[in-house]
């Protein structure tokens, strides 16, 4: 070796342990603690078996809308979603009326820098007087009048800390609302710094309209997402997206208060939760992890059990490129009340959706959410089972 080699690599090997230090050095966004994925990655076989019942699907609205991600239908059989720029809509004798705004009016919204100001509507029902119940993660349980759009915050804190990620709802027979607060740390905009610190900072809160009551039904959830009231109010189904399950929470009977596993070591990570006309529910996966779903693996999992790598790579990946790891596959599942997967739609190669928010079945139809698309999906309920077909 020359010694304008011997210099070169002198000086390499100087720079590299420089940037190794300085790397160490800046502190990370998340503080994660290890997390076990003990269970083998999921096979698409018997009811995952892969097929392609959601390519087919129709896009509605296209280029009108941004973002829509849960649904409710009114009293007079209308169809309402949300916008990721912060504007509620109805879709009536298949027009698209726009009903009102959570947040501000600005040419920008839908953008990462003004979502706390536009608003984020998410997870929505319709109450026994007819009004419609949404959750805006930023500006918090909300009440609106369709009839004239006027919307009247009910709730915009809890413990004396106002909400940053509201997400889902669910409303009993005697008017009580429940929600999930998905994250106390992270705002919605940076969900990606949420999913991949694995914390476990999500909540369900209740609240009675009647005396303004609020109070904690449960805390301590991995990204508290979907949720659903079972029909006989006996108990809540909670998505815990960022560990692939969902529990079941007691709230009657004498095992009220108790939490357990109601399906696990799902194919992707659960979004919101439907009831359907099958007497079972719809599941979307917002990203999927089967085997063979991506050529390294499932990247939850594989670092999951060490904290310094989660930490390396949200200092050197921006949060918008995380993206590059999920998998150019959507899919829509459907459990039997026993936590059994039945039946699964499938979107290969994501030709028609990036992934799902939520299905929601209405009049002979599905009709799918998710953040990242510009339309509202929609397919037939024949066109899912066509198997089935007569």
């Amino acid at each position: 070796m020359t010694t304008i080699q011997r210099s070169w690599f002198g000086w390499s090997a100087f720079v590299a342990a420089v940037a190794v230090i300085l790397l160490y050095m800046i502190p990370s966004p998340i503080d994660p603690v290890p997390i076990y994925f003990n269970a083998s990655l999921p096979k698409l076989e018997n009811a995952l078996a892969r097929n392609t019942h959601l390519s087919g699907a129709k896009k509605l609205f296209e280029g009108q809308i941004l973002g829509p991600e849960s649904f409710a239908v009114g009293p007079d059989g209308s169809l309402y979603t949300g916008g990721a720029d912060g504007k509620v809509w109805k879709v009536k004798n298949g027009v698209l009326q726009l009903l009102t705004r959570t947040g501000i009016d600005h040419q920008d919204c839908g953008s990462y820098a003004l979502e706390p100001e536009c608003g984020r509507p998410k997870g929505m029902r319709f109450d026994t007087k007819g009004r419609l119940v949404l959750v805006d993660s930023y500006k918090g349980l909300m009440r609106i009048d369709v009839s004239s759009g006027e919307t009247e915050v009910l709730l915009d804190s809890f413990d004396g800390k106002p909400f940053i990620f509201l997400n889902d709802l669910d409303i009993a027979s005697n008017g009580t609302i429940y929600f999930t607060d998905s994250s106390t740390k992270w705002e919605r905009r940076n969900y990606r710094y949420e999913v991949i610190e694995t914390n476990r900072l999500g909540r369900i809160i209740a609240y009675n309209p009647d005396t303004k009551e609020s109070w904690l039904v449960r805390d301590n959830l991995y990204l508290a997402n979907g949720l659903l009231l079972a029909d006989d109010e006996s108990y809540l189904l909670v998505a815990e997206m960022s560990v692939a399950r969902i529990s079941k929470i007691y709230l009657k009977g004498p095992r009220a208060g108790e939490m357990e596993t109601f399906v696990d070591n799902l194919p992707g990570y659960p979004d919101n939760i439907e009831a359907n006309s099958r007497g079972n529910f719809y599941v979307a996966l917002a990203s999927v992890r089967f085997q063979g779903a991506s050529p390294i693996g499932s990247f939850l999992d594989n670092v999951g059990k060490y904290p310094s790598i989660k930490r390396l790579v949200t200092k050197l990946v921006p949060k918008w490129a995380f993206d590059v790891f999920l998998p150019k596959y959507a899919l829509f599942l459907e459990i039997d009340h026993s936590g059994q997967i039945v039946s699964s739609h499938h979107d290969p190669g994501a030709k028609v959706f990036p992934a799902l928010s939520e299905g929601f079945e209405h009049d002979g139809h599905v009709y799918f959410g998710n953040f990242k698309i510009n339309f509202i999906g929609v397919a037939k309920i024949t066109d899912l089972y066509p198997d089935t077909r007569q």
